[in-house]
């Protein structure tokens, strides 16, 4: 996280401020590579010694939950085209369509995942326009074609957003995880790419520009989000550093730095607080943060162009990715920017040095 110099602080401060930069910058090398302790096992340690070196216990906290979601499923009523007779379907004999509405009439197009769903709709929507121009008009094959092909591009969105929901790559993304990103941010070209062409196939959509739809490419976007898992390792990740922010922070806030600080008193205690901050935050924590949110602002424009305006019904993942007045990225600066103000304070307070 930037630790940028606050608007009419002392120049003390702003000392202070410079210095705690070039220190996130110095450490930036020792990132979590150099420590094969989770970043989650970090902020515990780094909350252990602190209530070790302050002499006072941490409060207990209530854990992090997953989000609740709530589950979208379509509920749309059986296409009229699957209705069709055996009879009327062997008048499409000479339409590509036919073959496609019997392989979804089969037993395994009954079972077909939501990519599946939403790839058989597409694919109906390109192939209908040509077979209803070989079709009499008066025909019950073709009214019933022309009446679902009305149906399937107005819910199409829908499908669309049934999948955001339902697929398993995808429905994880706001789900905690012990897994954690790795160092160099493995796969996070190939997340942002993955979830590019994915907002481009709901723009297409939206547009109802469908015979420029390639429906066969959804399936290698979901296989490369699957490949690295990136999204719910670093939504996870944000979640988590969050909670561990504020609850430091809020244990922090009730130390008494007045007796801590006292000018009469020896400060060796004051100097190994310190110590522990430079060991764990400084050196460790601050720097991987810094990752996740460089991370996270590359990704969640995408996040919110795909799911927010799904989200009417899903309070808690709207409230993830809402404009104002806070957001996962917000919130997530926001309980550093607090964590190191308190510090801030503390050096000020103490008369010593981070360095």
């Amino acid at each position: 996280m930037s630790l940028s110099k606050t608007r009419n602080q002392p120049n003390w401060q702003d000392n202070q401020v410079k210095r705690f930069g070039y220190l996130g910058t110095l450490f930036a090398c020792l990132l979590i590579s150099a420590c094969s302790d989770k970043p989650t096992d970090i902020n515990e340690q780094y909350q252990q010694r602190l209530a070790t070196a302050l002499d006072k216990p941490l409060p207990v906290t209530p854990p992090l939950n997953n989000l609740k979601l709530t589950p979208v499923h379509n509920n749309d009523n059986p296409a009229t085209a699957q209705q069709l007779s055996i009879v009327q379907l062997a008048q499409l004999s000479h339409c590509k369509l036919n073959t496609l509405i019997a392989e979804h009439n089969s037993q395994l197009g009954k079972v077909a995942s939501s990519a599946g769903q939403l790839t058989y709709q597409i694919q109906f929507i390109q192939l209908a326009p040509s077979c209803l121009e070989k079709l009499n008009s008066e025909s019950k094959s073709y009214q019933a074609i022309k009446h679902e092909l009305a149906n399937k591009k107005q819910q199409l969105l829908k499908q669309f957003n049934h999948l955001l929901y339902n697929d398993p790559e995808l429905k994880r993304t706001w789900q905690l995880t012990s897994y954690a990103l790795d160092n160099n941010l493995a796969g996070l070209v190939e997340t942002e790419l993955a979830l590019q062409n994915l907002l481009t196939l709901k723009q297409q959509i939206i547009q109802q520009q469908y015979t420029q739809i390639d429906s066969q490419a959804l399936y290698p976007q979901l296989s490369q989000l699957r490949q690295f898992n990136f999204n719910q390792a670093l939504v996870s990740a944000v979640r988590q550093q969050t909670y561990f922010n504020h609850s430091t922070s809020r244990y922090l806030t009730s130390i008494d730095l007045s007796a801590l600080c006292n000018p009469l008193k020896n400060k060796r205690q004051a100097q190994i607080v310190s110590n522990v901050f430079k060991k764990y935050y400084l050196s460790q924590l601050q720097p991987y943060q810094a990752q996740l949110s460089g991370a996270l602002e590359r990704l969640m424009p995408l996040y919110q162009a795909l799911w927010l305006d799904s989200t009417t019904n899903q309070p808690e993942l709207r409230a993830l990715l809402q404009q104002q007045p806070s957001n996962l990225l917000t919130a997530f600066k926001e309980s550093a920017k607090t964590h190191v103000t308190w510090w801030q304070k503390f050096y000020k307070k103490c008369e010593i040095s981070p360095i």
